[in-house]
């Protein structure tokens, strides 16, 4: 051992020491608090029997009838597919077997049915459903007086509503494994189309195929927010049909790892991905696994739609109501999300009741509070349920296309290294990556949950005005806002699969590294960096927490718990020598903060509620503004109190409408004047704002007419 050894082993020791000094005072004053405290208990439910009552509420007919035909549905198809893929399979390993050049011929059912980026009979039967209900929308403010109103394009889903969540979130699922397979096709045929057609129109192309996938789910999402018997009637005929035809397609025309004799894959990716997997049923297992969560989302919206019209067909109602008058009538009900809210505006935390759901007790609350007065809107469950799909189909690829590969990449690496002379013997890779995939996953999904914290908690803060955290909303930015809005879903997932595969490239080499020791223990290199960094590290360390010992119970009054300052000569003393003592802890401190952005840019890619450029350059951030612009539009128009409001006038307005006749209307509006003669007599500043804001209506008006 040298005498740099002994050295940095004595300071680790020092640092080790002063850690587990500075922490047990901490636990010590923490445990004197604990016993100076009067804990009060609380008899709360068992939780086996709080599960049991949940359960039990919660498993409705209807929801077991939907989860078992979604099985039997699903299992119908990987079984048909299964079928299918397992000729084709056989097909190319006989050609593998024979050493011919390894493709399938699709079934002339493909040729009949196929064009380059749609079917001749899913896209047209979606075009005729949108005609339909185009012609069975009504308007609501453009030519209002032209073909009795009718005639309007019809709202996929209401993005900014708690109605129909699941089955927006579920429909996004599915447009988002399609994105996938737009995007592989995008990087596997890069390279031949810009040569014979143009990077300009090859984009192009990839843009019309995403319009395409729009298309096709458009006259799903729409017929259930119509929610009219004839409007999901052919709904259903057509998610049946999609269903069937998607099965078809992809097991009979383009299945996921063997190439047709037009297709961008070469044959040498499914020789190598043979060598690698072998002749028999892996590949077809993988691509079954890799099909379950497709096929569950479109059985679900098979399953689903005839609930919708079974459910529509049972119900009779005396009068028709629109969505947003249903939406307004779910508000005022005691028992909604927002009036929980109000009802609990007044309310401190330990007041306020706590959630009697399951989930909600197997959870903790120092990790997050399940709170029955919130729900998320249906653009954030539908985005996360994009996400989640997208996240298994990236890891699935991610292992089966590149692991036949690493044994040839690393040979290339140690070609490399013999042609440098240096004498190392480079270790597999197989066992690193899959570690790198697995750590890069666990770390996307828990950013992911702390984003739906995070967002939880800057949503209560706008809406009781506090802009700690978000910047506060101004008028001049409210373009931004609106663009930023708009950027939202797609920014959230293109920093999402940037920030996987950045991460998978960091954790690689973090794992290499690893084997590297467990492997050779020895590496000169790495040896003589760790040297370099670590006498730096543990000294620092070393000076922070003596820092804290000392401000906490020697410079500080009450251990800490304010900033009057103690011992104040001491300070003052401490502060002079130590001086120019940090400007070396300081020279490391502007390498480690250096280390740590890199760190925090790498992990926090995913997340668009940091801004890794800092609070007085946020504004800089694309994505931050993304998420300032959809968190205020969401606060803008989701404000539960500005909800509950809203109801309760149109409730007022709608039972006036019905109840009172032409005289007592006149005389209501002569009393509603007389009391906003008083309202603004008792307070005259409101006077002002109306007549401002009656100028300014005023003045629009005239604009328009000229």
């Amino acid at each position: 051992m040298t005498a740099s050894g002994r050295q940095v082993i004595v300071l680790g020791c020092l640092v080790g020491l002063i850690i587990v000094f500075y922490y047990g005072l901490e636990i010590t004053r923490y445990l004197k608090r604990k016993r100076t405290t009067r804990v009060i208990n609380i008899e709360n439910p068992k939780l086996i029997d709080l599960a049991l009552k949940t359960a039990y509420r919660s498993a409705r007919f209807s929801s077991c009838i939907i989860g078992c035909f979604m099985l039997i549905v699903t299992i119908c198809a990987l079984l048909i597919k299964w079928t299918i893929i397992r000729s084709i399979h056989n097909e190319i390993v006989d050609k593998y077997q024979r050493n011919q050049t390894i493709y399938f011929t699709p079934n002339s059912f493909c040729r009949i049915f196929k064009l380059e980026y749609s079917n001749l009979i899913t896209y047209p039967i979606g075009g005729l459903c949108i005609l339909i209900f185009i012609v069975r929308t009504k308007r609501t403010s453009c030519l209002r007086e032209h073909w009795h109103g009718y005639g309007a394009p019809p709202i996929p889903a209401d993005f900014l509503s708690h109605i129909d969540r699941k089955f927006v979130a579920v429909v996004f699922a599915i447009c988002s494994d399609e994105l996938v397979k737009i995007m592989n096709e995008l990087i596997n045929g890069s390279s031949s189309s810009d040569d014979t057609d143009g990077i300009i129109l090859a984009y192009l192309q990839q843009l019309l195929q995403v319009l395409l996938m729009g298309f096709r789910y458009y006259p799903i999402l729409a017929a259930v927010h119509i929610n009219s018997i004839v409007v999901l009637s052919i709904a259903t005929i057509y998610a049946w049909l999609d269903y069937i035809m998607t099965v078809l397609t992809y097991s009979m025309c383009k299945p996921d790892y063997y190439p047709t004799i037009n297709s961008t894959e070469s044959s040498y990716s499914i020789t190598t991905k043979l060598d690698y997997y072998g002749t028999g049923s892996k590949l077809i297992v993988i691509q079954l696994c890799a099909d379950i969560p497709r096929f569950l989302c479109l059985a679900y919206i098979s399953v689903k739609l005839p609930m919708f019209l079974i459910g529509k067909s049972r119900v009779r109602m005396n009068r028709k109501l629109d969505r947003d008058e249903e939406f307004l009538f779910r508000i005022i009900q005691p028992t909604s999300i927002e009036m929980l809210y109000v009802r609990n505006l007044f309310r401190s935390a330990q007041q306020r009741p706590t959630s009697q759901a399951l989930i909600a007790r197997l959870i903790p609350k120092k990790i997050y509070e399940w709170r029955d007065d919130f729900r998320f809107s249906t653009r954030i469950i539908s985005v996360y349920a994009s996400i989640l799909l997208l996240l298994y189909t990236i890891t699935i690829q991610a292992c089966v296309q590149v692991l036949p590969y690493l044994p040839l990449a690393q040979n290339l690496i140690q070609e490399i290294i013999n042609l440098v002379r240096v004498a190392f013997q480079f270790p597999p890779l197989i066992r690193p990556y899959l570690f790198a995939v697995f750590l890069t996953l666990t770390i996307i999904l828990l950013q992911l949950l702390i984003f739906l914290v995070n967002l939880r908690r800057n949503l209560f803060q706008l809406y009781c005005g506090n802009h700690s955290e978000v910047p506060q909303r101004k008028q001049s930015e409210n373009m931004s806002y609106a663009s930023g809005n708009i950027h939202f879903a797609g920014y959230f997932i293109g920093y999402l699969i940037w920030g996987f595969i950045i991460n998978i490239i960091f954790m690689l080499i973090i794992c290499l590294i690893i084997e590297i020791f467990i492997a050779y223990r020895n590496v000169e290199l790495i040896e003589k960096i760790l040297k370099a960094i670590i006498p730096s590290l543990l000294f620092v360390l070393f000076k922070e927490y003596a820092n804290k010992i000392l401000t906490r119970y020697i410079f500080l009054q009450h251990y800490g718990e304010v900033i009057w300052i103690n011992n104040r000569r001491i300070l003052m003393i401490f502060i002079y020598f130590n001086f120019f003592f940090e400007a070396f802890v300081g020279f490391i401190s502007s390498i480690v903060r250096l280390i740590k952005s890199v760190l925090a840019g790498v992990f926090y890619m995913c997340r668009l509620d940091y801004s890794p450029l800092g609070r007085k350059l946020e504004i800089l951030d694309g994505g931050f503004e993304a998420y300032c612009g959809f968190i205020h539009t969401e606060c803008a128009h989701r404000h539960p109190v500005l909800l509950v409001f809203i109801a309760h006038i149109y409730t007022q307005h709608k039972q006036r409408q019905l109840t009172t006749t032409i005289d007592e209307k006149k005389r209501l509006r002569y009393i509603r004047k007389w009391k906003l003669a008083v309202f603004l007599s008792y307070n005259p500043t409101i006077v002002l704002f109306r007549k401002v804001l009656h100028n300014r209506l005023h003045t629009h008006d005239i604009l328009e007419r000229f």
